[in-house]
């Protein structure tokens, strides 16, 4: 029963008044009968609590005793094994190898119950994917650390064979990653001249025993260490199809006699991708009629010249998919001249990736000796600021390109072009394109209009004209992404997606832009009546250029320092 109680005191509660010494004894005398009906109030609750604490108990007691028999109930605890095994490889991540680490599958599942542990470790599918990090050693002088450092890389040696012991007669995909530790310097202080950094060797030599059985190997390691695997012969490796060496730079590296690597001889190999420093190509004992994937990607300034590209391709007559990062000779020199020499046809390439290291020339001049017809996929990189006025090679692009009837999709860096050459790419793009994805790299700090390769006027020629007079550029365009572009107006966008939805059976499905500037005007009404029949997906991002990290920021020093990435260049904000 609620106690409604009255007060002449009440215009004075919740206020600063100070009361006068009648006034303190008249409040006293009020708060008897109140404070007496607070003390019996809390006792009755005392007791309630009482109460309600036995009830508690007793409740916990019976939900523990039901909740443990509903879980002999659990369906899972019935599953058949193989049923189990289905759901345990589920768990298994799809886009890398398994690391050692109790927080994912499968050491994850061995650490719920015992039965789950047996049929993990019973489950050799489980553990035919490993990714192995050899551990560094932070310092080589004698001491804890040392000793820290010899017992983790023991651990991780045994987990290794461990691991891989578990695998049964599985093809094993493995991935090594091994340590950036360099031998120290000769005449270390606390170093004996037996000491050897890393234990790269040490791996490979726990992996060797399981060579007949590797189908997919991944090797990121300093040069010297690929010398242990000089005993392998193809007849060692009979299932592997995939091979990826990345090598590191080490000073005074050893001189890898790469013929007598004889496991690249693989008869099963199929996708082949090797990243290194001045590695003559063509003495690699590769099969290179039975690749359908290839990837030569080199460390800074490769040597894999056009004119090498072109010899290693003309010997890959089965090639479908293709990376090569291509250099030039003399820092510039085309390899290869335009039109000189026979044509080169692949007839399976459906997906070609080219980045250069020097003038786009170089690219076209490879392009315009190759014949792809069934080139699907096609993606264009290169440094910034590297366009050149060479009107030929937007030309000789799009008379590559012409040459396929299946071609969807072209990915490349405006930087390769100049404005006009960007513009005749555009409009002798073929019709077949769906997928257009433009990197800009245009910088936010530089004067107006430089760099401006992709504008409003290049955003014209694929946007359809009002009155359908001229013919519409790409007119199954599906996808058009642009990233870090800076002059395209938000006019223009709006105008591209406005004119594009309103031809008969648009193809646009998705238009995604990344501006490196502030947003100009707010197109989202304009075009909601698209989003709204769920034909269209539209993805804007605004960088606003005054706020962030730099040397000018006015935020720099402070620990919570906004930082953008790219900086106030432009000036105060507005």
């Amino acid at each position: 029963m609620t106690t409604c109680l009255t007060s002449p005191f009440a215009s004075r509660v919740g206020t600063n008044y100070a009361p006068t010494d009648e006034e303190v004894i008249a409040i006293r005398g009020l708060l008897v009968e109140p404070l007496s009906r607070l003390k019996r109030l809390d006792e009755q609750v005392a007791d309630l609590q009482k109460a309600i604490d036995k009830l508690t108990e007793e409740r916990v007691q019976l939900s523990t005793y039901v909740d443990a028999h509903k879980a002999i109930l659990s369906p899972v605890r019935r599953l058949p094994f193989d049923l189990m095994q289905e759901i345990f490889m589920a768990c298994i991540p799809t886009h890398r190898n398994c690391v050692m680490s109790a927080v994912e599958a499968p050491v994850l599942l061995g650490r719920v119950c015992s039965a789950w542990r047996t049929m993990s470790q019973s489950t050799p599918r489980l553990w035919a994917r490993l990714h192995i990090v050899e551990p560094v050693r932070f310092e080589v002088m004698p001491g804890p650390n040392s000793d820290a450092f010899e017992e983790k890389l023991v651990q991780r040696l045994e987990t290794a064979k461990t691991w891989l012991g578990r695998s049964g007669q599985c093809p094993l995909f493995i991935s090594l990653e091994g340590s950036q530790d360099l031998p120290p310097p000769p005449g270390s202080m606390g170093t004996e001249p037996t000491t050897v950094f890393p234990s790269t060797h040490l791996f490979l030599q726990a992996l060797i025993p399981f060579a007949a059985r590797w189908k997919n190997i991944s090797l990121s390691v300093l040069w010297s260490a690929l010398q242990t695997m000089s005993g392998l012969t193809e007849k060692d490796v009979p299932m592997l199809t995939k091979l990826e060496i990345s090598q590191r730079p080490e000073p005074d590296p050893p001189t890898i006699p790469w013929p007598s690597l004889a496991m690249f001889r693989a008869p099963a190999l199929r996708d082949f991708a090797f990243a290194g420093h001045d590695s003559n190509i063509m003495d690699f004992p590769i099969h290179w009629a039975n690749l359908t994937s290839l990837s030569l990607m080199g460390h800074g300034w490769g040597v894999l010249t056009c004119k090498i590209a072109l010899d290693v391709l003309s010997k890959c007559s089965q090639m479908q998919t293709c990376r090569l990062l291509l250099s030039e000779d003399n820092f510039g020199t085309p390899s290869l001249a335009a039109g000189s020499g026979s044509i080169l046809e692949l007839p399976h390439l459906h997906s070609l990736y080219l980045t250069s290291l020097g003038l786009p020339l170089g690219v076209g001049n490879l392009l315009s000796r190759l014949c792809l017809p069934v080139l699907r996929e096609l993606e264009l990189r290169g440094h910034a600021n590297i366009g050149v006025d060479d009107p030929t090679f937007a030309a000789n692009l799009v008379a590559f390109l012409a040459a396929s009837s299946r071609f969807e999709s072209l990915r490349a860096d405006t930087q390769m072009f100049t404005k006009p050459s960007l513009i005749d790419l555009f409009r002798g793009l073929p019709a077949t394109i769906t997928r257009l994805h433009l990197i800009d790299r245009a910088h936010p700090w530089g004067p107006p209009g430089v760099n401006a390769v992709l504008d409003d006027d290049a955003i014209e020629v694929l946007t359809p004209s009002p009155d359908r007079t001229s013919a519409i550029v790409c007119p199954k365009l599906q996808e058009l992404h642009i990233t870090r572009c800076l002059c395209p107006s938000d006019k223009a966008l709006l105008r591209f997606i406005v004119e594009r939805m309103s031809i008969p059976t648009p193809a646009l499905k998705r238009v995604e832009i990344q501006f490196t500037r502030q947003m100009q005007v707010d197109i989202t009404a304009d075009i909601q009546p698209f989003l709204d029949t769920a034909m269209l997906k539209v993805l804007t991002t605004y960088h606003h250029p005054t706020i962030g990290g730099g040397s000018f920021s006015p935020w720099l020093g402070l620990a919570d320092a906004p930082n953008s990435g790219l900086g106030p260049w432009a000036g105060f904000d507005d």
